[in-house]
């Protein structure tokens, strides 16, 4: 719709600062906002699909299991803990043994989930579209207060549900007033994966809550709890701007707060949430003079099988694309290496305690692409170049954290990209013809 004289008059005096004026526009805008979001709300159109999974739990026998919190686990020598979306029991189970076995003072738990999450009965479960109950909805762009109103209006849609079973004579008597949801078992390529639907009751009036409602009754039990969002969509790399946000979330926290980061399983975003908290705690209270091992060279001659030599290369994260990074910023170099140590505790047994080591990882997608199916190869291909991607990322964010940390963080790291824009399109060319080197 054209603008007005009105409006632009209305612009004018906004541009000028008069508060009234501010004040109305805003009210509009957000008015008009809000209206186009209640059109638009995707969670009508949503299934209830249960977040624990058969076999979620992969964490080896030796880390001890906390009931209701599957992949808890403790980066070695760090106040930082990676787990899969909890259960309301598993919530406080997590929380008690984080202040009674640590020093921490506070807890600052940031979810990693782009998806929308509701809690019902004590368990976790999300949105996801009938014709695609194997896939995370994603959110390109979303905002954690985006996220934040879906988990609301899901909440609601959810609760109209029951009430409308309650006297639908298409219902079966013995389903009136029960909550419908999926459950499935699991398999690593979606298409492999089963659902199967339950029925149950609510088993109290706030039995049915946002994960925002569930913090907050986990502070009502005198957690000294925090809770943050970052959505990042999963098993990708964050955006720019969201290693900004998770910068400004935590450098503000004292050295004893425990920084506990999930996603649904604990695996990929959330074990980048607890690298990138451990490179904070180095970088903002370890030993600033401290230098961790480059990689040495990969001598071929040491190789029967060039596969095995190539391999190699790769588990190093000694790929193409990062050589060509170093050529414009040889610091890069030091970086990775300092993130790589990071990377190792975050990572698998034995260096590690979790689920995934964000560098090898990327050649465990090759070894899916070389045995799948030809009809899984793509799928595979895909995600390794996410990986690569997401591990380019990292280096480059480390770079800039240790190189501007000692000032005060005079600009954020999408500022500081922007000076380095041809570091952008190398890192996009290295998508464009990876091919695991």
């Amino acid at each position: 719709m054209a603008a007005t004289s009105t409006d632009a008059i209305m612009l004018e005096l906004e541009k000028e600062g008069i508060p009234w004026i501010k004040s109305e526009i805003y009210e509009k805008r957000k008015a008009r906002e809000q209206k186009e979001r209640e059109k638009n709300n995707p969670m009508k159109l949503c299934v209830l699909k249960f977040d624990h999974f058969e076999n979620i739990h992969r964490l080896p026998k030796e880390i001890p299991i906390l009931e209701g919190a599957p992949n808890f686990r403790q980066v070695p020598g760090y106040l930082v803990f990676g787990t899969g979306q909890p259960t309301k029991e598993g919530f406080k189970v997590a929380l008690q043994h984080i202040f009674d076995d640590t020093n921490a003072k506070k807890v600052l738990w940031t979810s990693m989930r782009q998806e929308p999450v509701v809690y019902m009965n004590g368990q976790s479960f999300t949105p996801r579209l009938l014709e695609r109950m194997n896939e995370n909805m994603e959110f390109p762009d979303a905002t954690p207060e985006y996220i934040e109103w879906l988990q609301d209006v899901f909440v609601n849609v959810i609760q109209l549900q029951i009430e409308t079973s309650k006297t639908d004579r298409k219902v079966p008597k013995q389903d009136m007033g029960k909550v419908s949801f999926f459950r499935d078992t699991y398999a690593e390529h979606p298409e492999d994966r089963e659902n199967i639907e339950y029925r149950v009751n609510l088993e109290s009036n706030d039995a049915l809550v946002t994960l925002s409602g569930m913090y907050e009754q986990l502070r009502e039990h005198g957690f000294n709890l925090e809770y943050a969002r970052l959505p990042i969509v999963d098993e990708k790399a964050p955006r720019e701007a969201d290693f900004d946000t998770i910068l400004n979330t935590l450098k503000a926290e004292p050295v004893d707060t425990a920084c506990v980061f999930n996603c649904q399983m604990g695996k990929g975003r959330t074990t980048t949430g607890m690298v990138l908290a451990c490179l904070f705690k180095d970088v903002l209270f370890g030993d600033a003079t401290k230098t961790y091992p480059k990689d040495e060279v990969v001598d071929p001659k040491k190789f029967e099988d060039k596969d095995d030599y190539t391999n190699e290369v790769a588990r190093r994260g000694q790929f193409m694309v990062l050589e060509k990074i170093y050529k414009y910023i040889p610091e890069v170099k030091d970086a990775k290496a300092h993130l790589d140590h990071i990377i190792d505790l975050c990572g698998v047994p034995p260096q590690g305690t979790g689920l995934q080591n964000l560098r090898e990882c990327i050649i465990w997608t090759k070894q899916k692409y070389v045995f799948e199916p030809k009809i899984k190869k793509a799928f595979w291909k895909q995600m390794s170049v996410n990986f690569i991607e997401r591990y380019c990322y990292l280096i480059m964010f480390t770079t800039y954290v240790k190189s501007e940390a000692p000032r005060g963080f005079p600009w954020t790291f999408v500022q500081w990209m922007d000076q380095r824009a041809e570091i952008r399109e190398i890192i996009n060319q290295g998508k464009k013809n990876f091919d695991w080197t």
